[in-house]
């Protein structure tokens, strides 16, 4: 009886442990990234930094989400500084217009679009500029006189054609399509390496870039 009874807990113990373990050992190991990788194509979306760098982040975004603005402020703007800049990283962007989707959210993600195709580094200057200048995104000639004004040798008579024209729009369309498939439902969303960083504080993107850095 008293062999059984040891042998009963001795039972419970391995359980309870096997289950302590299939909840702790994720936590360690996540860093607040989810484990399954998505598949992102990095190459039709506008970046910064160098495309062959380990560690590749996504981030969804709306040219009018304050929360966007907040993020490019005190999380890009470092990420560009410590990961960026010497090679670590890549920061992709892809749009998701959340807050007037089929209005200037869509109307500025089309700009973004425009201005890249013309090359250069003109995304990459232009995306914190209009992210900071959100209030008074109230037209896209605002838009437009903003990126004539800050990425050097752009041709806005080009950019107006391109976006009056919806020449980007199908990259807008494709990007929201990337968001539903992944289940992003808001922004700023952000993946490393195709996996969702599940609360995109910088501390999190820092430890999952870090997490992506080769051995």
């Amino acid at each position: 009886m008293k062999q059984s009874r040891l042998l009963t807990i001795a039972t419970v113990v391995v359980v309870v442990l096997i289950l302590a373990a299939a909840i702790v050992i994720p936590r360690l190991s996540g860093n607040g990234s989810q484990t399954a990788g998505a598949d992102i194509d990095y190459a039709a979306q506008p970046y910064v930094g160098d495309p062959e760098a380990p560690a590749k982040v996504t981030v969804f975004f709306d040219f009018l989400c304050p929360h966007c603005a907040n993020f490019a402020e005190t999380v890009t703007s470092v990420l560009k500084r410590e990961y960026v800049d010497d090679g670590q990283a890549a920061i992709y962007f892809v749009n998701f217009p959340v807050i007037a989707p089929q209005g200037m959210s869509r109307t500025l993600a089309m700009v973004g679009e425009c201005v890249n195709r013309q090359g250069s580094d003109g995304f990459g200057i232009l995306e914190p500029v209009l992210l900071r200048a959100q209030s008074t995104l109230n037209t896209p000639q605002r838009a437009y006189e903003l990126a004539e004004q800050f990425v050097p040798g752009l041709d806005r008579a080009a950019l107006e054609e391109c976006v009056q024209g919806n020449e980007t729009a199908a990259l807008v369309d494709e990007d929201v399509q990337l968001a539903r498939r992944l289940g992003v439902t808001g922004t700023p969303s952000v993946f490393v390496n195709g996996r969702l960083v599940s609360n995109a504080t910088l501390a999190n993107v820092r430890a999952a870039i870090e997490d992506a850095q080769p051995e």
